[in-house]
């Protein structure tokens, strides 16, 4: 059947070919025994290729079922390497459980005695971490670590040395809790912040992709000569110092007030004698949270701009109280100074313009004259009132202001916790704190500009209660003089 395809395609093949001889070339005639001698030899040709094919597979077959056998073999040698594994597994951990039962019963009450010095050493690995003796002593740690992953094996005791060592250590550390040391040491300053960045080298962002802008310090370290109090305090120039395990001493940001700075300062000049010294017993957590305290200043700028619309208007009030008072100090004077000589009127003061429209109607009678004296004295009242009323009312709006800033710190600080949730109190509790600073504003601007009204509304009073005396005087005159 194969044979009788091939003769097929070179029949037609040869069909092909002839019509394009024929058309291409009319003149010449086809030699067939020359195109059966070709198709021969491309049919032998073909056979050759097929049976050197045959032969490669044949070969390839041979090498390929001999790497399955090769390869059957070898599991079965491993799966025989493994039962005798599993069963050497077995009997170790047979003859493991045995060995640590007679363990147990070799150390007998040694056990009690390694559980307690293990505890120790745990306690006092903790305990090192957080101590800023550990700055002075950093190879102890190493030690301790390396004592409780020991003991923590189950496969070897500590040694009689060790147990000295762990003893030496918990020893030094009570003897330095009542010493006042200083020496030089690395100090971790920040000097600048950069943003937070994940895993990708990319600015840490929240669920909807949106950067959070949390940042982290970038340290500088610094040598300098440290004053360690025991174990609560580390100080260096005017720095408080704080220790960490990963970082050492770090300087807190912020200096505590001038009292501290200067008992620091004379802490650290001492030579002998008796310092006084403002002792931390939190270990620098209450400095740290005394450091944070805000400044007045600072305290005024959580008020935002209904705190500064506050302080503005505060004081504008107490400069024109004190300005109006100041006025109204030198009109008394000069109202008495004319009181004291009626008979010479100077148009200077209140109360001469009022003894001059006395002068200039000395044929009124006593009742006409009372009318233009009053109204002399009603012209002179809003000079003498002039901007008291404005004091009063700062008093007044100063407090509704401060309300109005807290009413609206208060909302944003409820829309905070709506979105980001109340996990955190301490955020939750400043929010709350700087939304209260407005009112806190309004109070200390309108208490005392409610004295300063009182102060100058007074002053104002005792001028018009004169020029009211006087021209009371004056009528009376004008009633007995008629009499």
């Amino acid at each position: 059947m194969k044979h009788l395809l091939k003769i097929a395609a070179v029949t037609g093949a040869l069909m092909i070919t002839s019509l394009t001889v024929t058309t291409s070339v009319t003149a010449q005639t086809l030699d067939i025994d020359q195109v059966l001698s070709a198709a021969r030899s491309g049919a032998t040709k073909d056979r050759n290729a097929e049976r050197a094919r045959e032969n490669k597979f044949r070969a390839e077959l041979g090498k390929e079922q001999g790497r399955l056998k090769s390869m059957t073999n070898e599991r079965v040698r491993q799966e025989r390497i493994s039962r005798e594994l599993e069963a050497k597994f077995d009997q170790n951990d047979v003859e493991i459980a045995q060995l640590q039962e007679e363990l147990q019963k070799e150390l007998g009450d040694l056990k009690q005695l390694f559980g307690v010095i293990q505890l120790s050493a745990s306690e006092a690995q903790e305990d090192y971490k957080t101590s800023i003796i550990s700055a002075q002593y950093p190879e102890r740690a190493e030690n301790l670590r390396q004592m409780v992953e020991k003991m923590a094996s189950l496969t070897e005791l500590v040694s009689i040395d060790e147990i000295e060592d762990l003893w030496l250590q918990l020893q030094n550390e009570m003897t330095e809790q009542g010493k006042v040391v200083t020496y030089n040491t690395n100090v971790n300053y920040i000097v600048d912040y950069e943003p937070l960045l994940d895993g990708n080298g990319n600015p840490v962002t929240d669920d909807k992709g949106k950067p959070t802008g949390e940042t982290k310090p970038v340290y500088e370290v610094r040598e300098k000569p440290v004053t360690r109090v025991g174990v609560f305090n580390a100080v260096t120039g005017n720095d408080i110092l704080t220790y960490s395990d990963n970082k050492g001493f770090v300087a807190l940001e912020r200096q505590m007030g001038s009292d501290f700075t200067q008992a620091s300062q004379s802490l650290q000049n001492s030579t002998s004698g008796t310092t006084s010294f403002q002792l931390d017993p939190a270990r620098g957590g209450l400095l740290q949270a005394l450091v944070l305290k805000p400044s007045l200043d600072e305290k005024a700028e959580e008020g935002g701009i209904v705190g500064y619309v506050i302080m503005v208007l505060g004081a504008i009030a107490l400069l024109i109280a004190v300005l109006r008072f100041l006025i109204l100090m030198g009109v008394e004077s000069s109202v008495k100074k004319q009181a004291r000589d009626m008979k010479r009127p100077s148009l200077k003061n209140p109360l001469g313009r009022v003894l001059k429209v006395y002068q200039d109607n000395p044929k009124s009678d006593p009742e006409s004259l009372e009318l233009k004296l009053g109204e002399a004295m009603l012209k002179e009242s809003p000079k003498i009132n002039s901007w008291v009323m404005f004091i009063k009312i700062i008093a007044v709006v100063a407090p509704l202001l401060g309300l109005l800033g807290t009413v609206t710190g208060m909302i944003q600080t409820f829309q905070a916790i709506t979105l980001f949730g109340a996990g955190d109190p301490q955020t939750m509790a400043g929010g709350i704190s700087q939304a209260l600073v407005t009112t806190v504003l309004g109070l200390v601007v309108a208490i005392p500009t409610v004295f300063a009204h009182w102060l100058v509304s007074n002053k104002a009073k005792n001028i018009e209660g004169i020029l009211e005396e006087q021209a009371a005087g004056l009528i009376a005159q004008k009633y007995e003089g008629q009499a």
